[in-house]
Parts: structure tokens; C-alpha cells; sequence
């Protein structure tokens, strides 16, 4: 009868919940916000005030929420990630746009994202995000193990996409998809009318994966609270202390990897002070930062890129659209490492070096496949977690601060776009160094904001 007494409140906050959808149609971030909030003031409430049996009891019934929103994430991915790195690639129009343009843009993209998988782990290690944290039975699912590194390598080749798939072999089928896609470039390059097909069903079903998508990331304020109910009534006050640092390193990260890495290359490659690039930059990263949506931000970007960075349109016209969607340094790189060092801690489970590796390379990989993906973030994360063997409920419990990190993720990846519009360009000749040198920043900044 207790338990009943403690579930009928948790219920009537999912149906609260709905109503601030239905009837005051307050925005997701808001609601999963909110959800947060009551989600831990209810988990607080049974930690302190129920009898531990009956708490133990309705945490069951509270956690089947949660796990249910996990599980259905999960069910996103293997029809999302192959669906998307394809429909990517085949946004490039031919093989020697690949070649010349393409190498150079996609490199960089790839360098970045390899480093900023990197310092997502230095960060999440040195402060220790998700230590201490009692999470209990909420985890099910063992962590994979990998003992043998050059084994582990040799998997990756996509010998059975299938078993792949029905595996949740993340790497094989991301291998398969981009070696797919590259022979879809080259036939569009040959046979233009042979491929249209192919083209036509690829973005038809990626917009139908795209609205499951939506559908599911719909629930995110259900799985929230079911999760930080189930979390804070085990582990109280000490939760709350947990997911400040988490968002702290999340923060810390990004700007490092604007500050240092994006300012290095810059400086290096293009000669340019990266101050002066981030005075000329900071349009797109104003608008970046308040929007929290890359693709949103997309024509501010463009513009940045051409009026201000002085590059020539046609490649901002090409770095621009395809970093937006197949750029994610922060969502792809930093956000799915740190949340592995949170889900590793928080569930007392040991990382290898190779679980190191396998995490940076999953993140860059899995990042190709960003395209005009709803929460982009959550979808590489569990992409990474599942690759690992890691608890993917580990997402539900950070998912409730994801609009406090979201600008700043944003705001690198778009930062990240900026900058190897400008490296490229640069490496092609077509980067007007005197026209940037030369150019007042300060008095154009409010009417281009």
C-alpha cells in the first residue's frame, strides 16, 4: 500500500508533465528542465522520508521508466547511423570534389574530431565525472570486454554488415556505410540518372528515420524524470554535486578545444591571430550559442565565413553546409567521451586502453553521421556507450543539464566550421588575407549579430 502511495505522486508528474505540453505548450528544453527538477525534488523526498523497503520497492516501477526511454533509444540507432553517413557523403556532388575539396574539408574534420574525443576523456578523467554516484540495479547490461587490441581492429572490417546490425557492431557498420557511400559518389559521378534512385530512397527513409526520431526524443522528459527520481533516491544530495561537474568539464572542454586547438590551427595553418579571428567570427557564434542548433545557425555561418573571414563562397558554400552536418567536434567528440568517463565511474566499471581507444574512434566515426540529427549529442552518445559496452542509461541521468552544455557544444561545433573554412581556404588560395587584416571589426559587430 506504501508503494502505491509513492507511485500515484510519480504518475501524476508524468501527467503534469504532459499537460505543459498539451495545454501550455511550454518547449522541450523547458519541460526537460522541469523535469529535472522534479525529478530530483520527488527521488530526494523518497531518500529522505520512505522506508527503505518501499522505496526499493517503487525505485523497480520508477526505473522501468527510465529503461524503457534507454531501451528505445537504442532502438534509434542501427537505423539511424548507416541511413545518415550515407545521405552525408552523397551530399557531395563527385568524386573530384571529394578529392580536392572534400580531402582537405573532411580531414580537418576528422583531426579535430580525433582530438576533441581525446581531451573529452582527459577532461572527463581529470575530474573524475561520475564518481561516486550510486546507481545500483539501474545498469543491466554487462560492459563489453576487449583484451586484445589488434583483434578488436580487425573487427572493425565489415566482413557481415547483417550480423553487424544485428549485433549492434557499431564500427563494421559505419565502415560498411562510408565505403558505401564513397560508391555512391563514384557512380553519381559516371551515371548521374543510375543513381537518382537510390538517392530519392535514401532521403525518403531518412526522413521517415528522422520523425522516429522526433517521436522518441519526444519522451525525453519522461525518461528524465523517471531516471533522476530513480538516481537521487539512491543517492541524495551527493547527485546534484556530481552533475555540476559534469557540466563545468563539459564547459571547460569546449573552450579548449576553441581556444587551443581551433586557435592553433588558425595560427598555424592560415597565419592568421586567433583573436582576431574570433572577433571576426563571432556572429555565427553569438547566434550559435543563443540558438543551440548548428543547422539553425547555418546562413549566419555562410555569411560569417565570406563577409567577415573574407572566404570565398565557394568554399564557405561547401564547408559551410557540410561541417553543419557532418561536423561535430563537441556532440561527436568531446560529449560522448566525457559521458563514457561518467557512465565508467558512475557504474564501477574499469577502461582499458583499448576501451580509450575504442571510444575516440567510435566518436569520430559515428559523428559522419550527423546529419539534421534531433539531438545529435544524445544520438552519438548512445552510439558510443553501445560500442563500448557501457550503460546507456548513464545518458538519462546528464540528460536533464543537456540545455546548459547544448550552447556550448553548439557554439564549438560551429566554431569548429569556422575555422576550417578558413584552413581550407587558405590551403587553395582562395583566403584574402589582406581584406581580413584589413577590415574594421568593431563597428559593423551589432548590425551583423
Amino acid at each position: 500500500m506504501q508503494v502505491v502511495l509513492w507511485m500515484v505522486p510519480f504518475v501524476l508528474l508524468i501527467v503534469a508533465l504532459a499537460l505543459l505540453k498539451s495545454k501550455w505548450h511550454v518547449s522541450f528544453s523547458i519541460r526537460v528542465a522541469i523535469s529535472l527538477v522534479l525529478g530530483a525534488l520527488f527521488g530526494l523526498a523518497m531518500f529522505f522520508f520512505a522506508d527503505k523497503a518501499v522505496s526499493q520497492e517503487a525505485r523497480r516501477w520508477i526505473a522501468l521508466v527510465g529503461n524503457g526511454y534507454v531501451d528505445l533509444l537504442r532502438m534509434l540507432v542501427i537505423p539511424l547511423v548507416p541511413t545518415s553517413i550515407i545521405a552525408g557523403l552523397l551530399r557531395l556532388s563527385s568524386t573530384d570534389e571529394l578529392k580536392r575539396m572534400g580531402t582537405r574539408t573532411i580531414g580537418i574534420f576528422l583531426f579535430t574530431a580525433t582530438v576533441a574525443g581525446i581531451l573529452g576523456l582527459l577532461v572527463g578523467n581529470l575530474f573524475q565525472v561520475g564518481s561516486g554516484i550510486v546507481v545500483t540495479e539501474l545498469a543491466t547490461r554487462e560492459p563489453n570486454t576487449v583484451t586484445n587490441l589488434f583483434s578488436q581492429f580487425r573487427a572493425f572490417i565489415p566482413s557481415n554488415p547483417v550480423k553487424a546490425a544485428a549485433e549492434m557492431q557499431m564500427i563494421p557498420l559505419v565502415v560498411f556505410s562510408v565505403f558505401l557511400g564513397i560508391a555512391a559518389i563514384g557512380v553519381k559521378t559516371k551515371k548521374p540518372d543510375a543513381v537518382k534512385p537510390f538517392e530519392q530512397l535514401l532521403e525518403s527513409f531518412l526522413q521517415i528515420v528522422m520523425q522516429l526520431t522526433k517521436i522518441v526524443l519526444r519522451l525525453t522528459p519522461y525518461g528524465v524524470l523517471g531516471l533522476t527520481t530513480y538516481w537521487l533516491s539512491n543517492a541524495g544530495l551527493s547527485a546534484v554535486v556530481h552533475l555540476g561537474i559534469f557540466v563545468l568539464a563539459v564547459i571547460i572542454a569546449c573552450l579548449i578545444q576553441m581556444g587551443l586547438v581551433y586557435g592553433s590551427l588558425v595560427s598555424v595553418f592560415a597565419k592568421v591571430n586567433p583573436i582576431r579571428f574570433y572577433r571576426a567570427a563571432s556572429p555565427a557564434l553569438l547566434l550559435a550559442f543563443s540558438s543551440r542548433s548548428s543547422l539553425g545557425t547555418l546562413t549566419m555561418t555562410i555569411s560569417t565565413m565570406t563577409d567577415r573571414l573574407k572566404v570565398n563562397s565557394r568554399v564557405a558554400n561547401f564547408v559551410g553546409p557540410l561541417g553543419a552536418v557532418m561536423n561535430m567536434d563537441a556532440c561527436g567528440g568531446i560529449f560522448p567521451a566525457l559521458v563514457s568517463i561518467f557512465a565508467a565511474n558512475a557504474f564501477g566499471i574499469e577502461l582499458m586502453f583499448s576501451h580509450y581507444v575504442l571510444i575516440v574512434v567510435v566518436s569520430v566515426l559515428a559523428s559522419l553521421g550527423s546529419a539534421a540529427v534531433p539531438m545529435g549529442a544524445t544520438a552519438f552518445t548512445v552510439i558510443t556507450l553501445t560500442t563500448v559496452g557501457l550503460p546507456v542509461e548513464a545518458i538519462g541521468l546528464v540528460a536533464g543539464v543537456d540545455f546548459l552544455v547544448d550552447m556550448f557544444r553548439t557554439m564549438t561545433n560551429v566554431a569548429g566550421d569556422l575555422t576550417t573554412s578558413v584552413v581550407v581556404a587558405n590551403s587553395l588560395g582562395e583566403f584574402d588575407r589582406e581584406a581580413f587584416l584589413e577590415q574594421d571589426l568593431g563597428n559593423d559587430m551589432a548590425t551583423e549579430r
